[in-house]
């Protein structure tokens, strides 16, 4: 058994440009696989941090130590593990870095590659096996941030013909417009209001259960409530954000509306502790609010930035 040992965490490496050789042979197998014999491929099992899992949580900073263990019942040709940053939709297209072994430095039917990678983003650890019959394994593993952050949002104040991108999805950082709440009503957490004339609200963040109740989309609204708290300081830790939460205080009830379910009167440099209905505790740090010198244009802005767990 051969063992090939990758280490990355100097994370200095030059950029690799990644050939698509596995995915290509992979795809024209599986079209032409009804019209011969089936074979068996190499098999593969993947370790991270040394447990046998497909998927791991983890913080900013914290080292992933990969593994995985190679089996073929034909000697095998070719060995990759490539990595890239981001995951599904949110993968880099540039390959974060590349390593193969060829066949000369392979022996044997068995194979072992280990290695180690620093976390500051989420990452696409792969493996792809190639045994001399032109069998083809590759099996993913995937190393997750347990936040995730978005920076400079910019909510607008809600305009009654729907043009403004009012609502916040915070798993995802998405903004939407108000049609785009009836699709996934569920998945909408909070809005933004801007109330010239109340003083009591002015900028505000309203969980998408009460939004109806500010007036301007009386249709709009779920059983979905995000609840709002005062919070000291902005933090990007799963510790912090948990903690933010656990010891801030509500928002007063304005507009019929509870306390707790909308952060109201907000300035430049106020953060706000939430919780989504799905119970993912985040943050959100006012970066700026733009007041239009409170005209009545519905086209005030709020500027924000915000971490939330995953």
């Amino acid at each position: 058994m051969r063992t090939l040992l990758l280490n990355f965490k100097t994370l200095r490496l030059k950029p690799f440009r990644f050939s698509f050789n596995i995915l290509i042979l992979s795809l024209l197998f599986s079209v032409t696989g009804c019209e011969k014999e089936d074979t068996s491929g190499p098999t593969i099992k993947g370790f991270l941090n040394g447990t046998e899992v497909k998927e791991i949580k983890v913080t900013a900073g914290a080292t992933i130590n990969f593994k995985y263990e190679i089996q073929s019942s034909s000697p095998l040709s070719k060995v990759e593990v490539f990595v890239r940053k981001g995951i599904g939709l949110g993968t880099d297209s540039q390959l974060f870095t590349r390593k193969e072994a060829v066949a000369g430095d392979l022996e044997g039917n068995s194979y072992i590659v280990e290695g180690s990678l620093v976390a500051t983003t989420d990452m696409m650890i792969s493996a792809g096996a190639i045994d001399v019959d032109g069998n083809i394994t590759i099996l993913q593993l995937n190393a997750l941030l347990d936040v995730s952050e978005f920076d400079d949002l910019i909510l607008m104040d809600a305009k009654a013909d729907g043009t403004s991108k009012t609502f916040c999805n915070s798993q995802y950082g998405l903004l939407l417009f108000a049609a785009n709440t009836a699709a996934d009503p569920a998945a909408v957490d909070f809005g933004y209001i801007y109330m010239e004339s109340n003083a009591n609200v002015k900028a505000s963040l309203v969980s998408f259960g009460d939004f109806g109740k500010t007036g301007t989309y009386p249709m709009v609204g779920a059983n979905n409530v995000t609840q709002f708290k005062k919070a000291q300081a902005y933090d990007n830790t799963n510790a912090g954000i948990e903690a933010a939460f656990s010891s801030g205080t509500n928002y007063p009830s304005v507009i019929g509306i509870e306390a707790g379910r909308a952060a109201t009167n907000l300035k430049d440099g106020d953060v706000i502790a939430f919780k989504t209905q799905q119970g993912k505790s985040g943050l959100i740090l006012v970066k700026t609010v733009d007041r239009k010198s409170e005209a009545a244009s519905s086209e005030q802005t709020i500027k924000i930035k915000m971490v939330v767990q995953k």
